[in-house]
């Protein structure tokens, strides 16, 4: 019963993250939208968090609960003609590509894991001069 709840719930996040990406490209998306998508990401990827990481089983569970509650009252608050055109589009993508959703995780989180371990030689070159 719990399980089938949250592999619906994981579904219906998936489907409105890849939403909220078409519809941050669609020309009649408010800013306001586009600027709470934007900052959506950057907090997944950001490591500082409402509660640290450090603090056992709390520290995952707020990026568990904060990015797909921000993602789901972002697309919630999208207009109509965006909704159904992103959404479309969504529906597309996740029949094409998504046949593996943990493969997909996966992949996501090593190119988010790469990302800061570039982000990070860069910063220490910067600062140490290497």
């Amino acid at each position: 019963m719990v399980l089938s709840i949250l592999k619906r719930r994981f579904a219906a996040f998936g489907r409105d993250t890849v939403m909220l990406w078409h519809a941050f490209w669609h020309p009649a998306t408010p800013g306001g939208l586009k600027l709470a998508t934007a900052l959506a990401g950057l907090y997944l990827i950001s490591p500082f968090d409402l509660i640290p990481i450090v603090v056992p089983v709390l520290g995952v569970v707020d990026d568990l609960i904060i990015v797909p509650l921000m993602v789901s009252q972002i697309s919630k608050r999208l207009p109509e003609p965006v909704r159904e055109s992103a959404g479309a589009k969504a529906d597309r993508f996740m029949r094409r590509w998504v046949k593996r959703p943990l493969l997909l995780i996966f992949l996501i989180l090593l190119g988010l894991l790469a990302i800061w371990a570039v982000l990070l030689f860069l910063l220490f070159r910067l600062l140490f001069g290497g």
